[in-house]
C-alpha cells in the first residue's frame, strides 16, 4: 500500500458517506484504482522508519484501524494475516459496493498523484529504510525526480498504472539506485498486459537493452558477447535465463544454489526445491560458468548491485534525453514505454545513454 493519491479534496465526501479519516480515504483510492489485492502490513515494527520517510496519514494506528473499519462494514475482501505470520502480509481487495461509492464521490475527477515523504530511499540488506547525510548531488538527484515525476502526472497515462517514482539505493549510493514507481503501476503488472497500455490515446511500444548485465559484464572483461547468453545444450532456455541472472546477483554460491534449486523455472528439470533440483542446480551453475568463463568471476559476487547502479544512470539519461522533446517514458528498469509513435526516438536515446555510459555494443530490441 503506498496511498499514492492525494485524499485531502474527497475526505469530507467520504466521511459523509463512510465516517472514515483521511487516512481512510487515501486507503480507498489506492484499492480502487487496482483490481488486483493491495499488500498492508499489521506489523508496528513496519512502520517504524526515520523522519525522512514518515508519511502522517501512514502509521500502524491509522492505517490497521481504518483497514479493520472498512472490513467491519463489509467494503473490503480481507486477507488478514496476524503479526509476524511467516513474514507475509495482510491484503485487502475494494468490493464492488466501495468501487461503487469511490466512482460517485470523485465523479471523473482526475486524481492527484501524491508526493512521497522521500523521493531517494536507502535500505540495508534486509529492506529496512536507513537515514543518510544530504549532499549537493542528492538534492540534484531529487529535483531530477521532481521533473520526471511532473511530466508523469501531467501527461495523458491511465491513472490505475500512474504512480509517483522515487530512487531506491542498497546499503550505499554506489548500489542499486533505479527507478521504482510507488504503488501498484506500469511496472508490476505483466509484460503482456503493458502491451495493452496506452499514452496519449496511443498504444505503447517496449524497448529493452539485449541481456543488459550480462553484456556490461562482457563489455568490462573486454570479451565477445555470446550471441545468445541463454542459449545452453541440454537445459531450458528460461532456466538458464534464471539460473544465469540469480548468479549475477547472488552474494554467495550457495545462496545461488538455493533460489535456482527453488524456482518455477526448475519444474522443467526436477521438482522445485527437492534434492534432484539441488544438484541440478549445481549441474546447471557449473554448466553456465565454463559457457560464461570471461565473466565467471563476477558470479555470486553480489554484482548485481552495481550493475544495477549503471542502468540507473542510463536510464535516467534516457528519460533526460526524452523529456528534452517533451516525449513521455515509463521505465522498467532496463526497458522503457513509449508511444508507438517515438519508438525510433526512443531507440536512439537508449544507444545514446549506452554510448556515453561507455557501453556502445549494446543493442536495444523491442519487447
Amino acid at each position: 500500500m503506498s496511498l499514492r493519491f492525494e485524499s485531502k479534496k474527497f475526505w469530507p465526501d467520504f466521511r459523509r458517506e463512510l465516517k472514515v479519516d483521511q487516512t481512510g480515504a487515501a486507503i480507498i483510492l489506492d484499492i480502487c484504482s487496482t483490481d488486483d489485492q493491495v499488500s498492508y502490513s499489521r506489523t508496528s515494527r513496519h512502520y517504524e522508519m526515520p523522519r525522512r520517510y514518515k508519511n502522517p496519514l501512514y502509521t500502524y494506528r491509522k492505517i490497521v484501524s481504518q483497514v479493520d473499519f472498512l472490513h467491519d462494514l463489509g467494503l473490503i475482501e480481507h486477507d488478514k494475516c496476524p503479526p509476524g505470520w511467516r513474514g507475509w502480509q495482510s491484503a485487502i481487495r475494494a468490493t464492488d459496493e466501495l468501487r461503487a461509492i469511490c466512482a460517485d464521490v470523485t465523479n471523473g475527477q482526475r486524481l492527484i498523484i501524491a508526493k512521497p515523504a522521500e523521493l531517494i530511499l536507502l535500505r540495508n540488506e534486509k529492506g529496512k529504510l536507513l537515514d543518510y547525510r544530504d549532499n549537493r548531488d542528492l538534492d540534484r538527484m531529487r529535483r531530477k525526480l521532481d521533473r520526471f515525476n511532473e511530466a508523469l502526472i501531467g501527461g495523458d497515462i491511465d491513472q490505475t498504472i500512474l504512480a509517483p517514482m522515487a530512487r531506491i539505493f542498497n546499503k550505499d549510493f554506489k548500489r542499486g539506485g533505479r527507478f521504482y514507481a510507488m504503488g501498484a503501476s506500469w511496472q508490476n503488472i505483466k509484460s503482456e498486459a503493458r502491451q495493452n497500455l496506452q499514452i496519449g490515446g496511443e498504444p505503447v511500444a517496449e524497448l529493452d537493452y539485449c541481456t543488459l548485465h550480462p553484456a556490461i559484464l562482457y563489455a568490462e572483461a573486454g570479451a565477445p558477447l555470446p550471441t545468445d547468453c541463454y542459449d545452453l545444450a541440454g537445459w531450458p532456455r528460461k532456466l538458464v535465463k534464471v539460473a544465469m541472472l540469480t548468479l549475477i546477483n547472488a552474494p554467495t554460491k550457495q545462496k545461488a544454489r538455493l533460489s535456482i534449486a527453488h524456482n518455477e523455472r526448475m519444474a522443467d528439470v526436477a521438482e522445485p526445491g527437492s534434492q534432484e533440483a539441488m544438484r541440478a542446480a549445481d549441474q546447471l551453475i557449473d554448466a553456465i560458468k565454463r559457457m560464461h568463463r570471461p565473466i565467471a568471476g563476477s558470479f555470486h559476487s553480489d554484482a548485481g548491485a552495481r550493475l544495477m547502479s549503471i542502468d540507473a544512470t542510463m536510464a535516467e539519461t534516457v528519460m533526460n534525453i526524452m523529456l528534452s522533446k517533451g516525449i513521455v517514458v515509463l521505465p522498467v528498469h532496463d526497458s522503457f514505454l513509449v508511444q508507438a509513435s517515438k519508438a525510433s526516438e526512443l531507440e536512439a536515446a537508449m544507444l545514446e545513454a549506452a554510448h556515453k555510459a561507455g557501453y556502445e555494443a549494446l543493442k536495444v530490441e523491442a519487447k
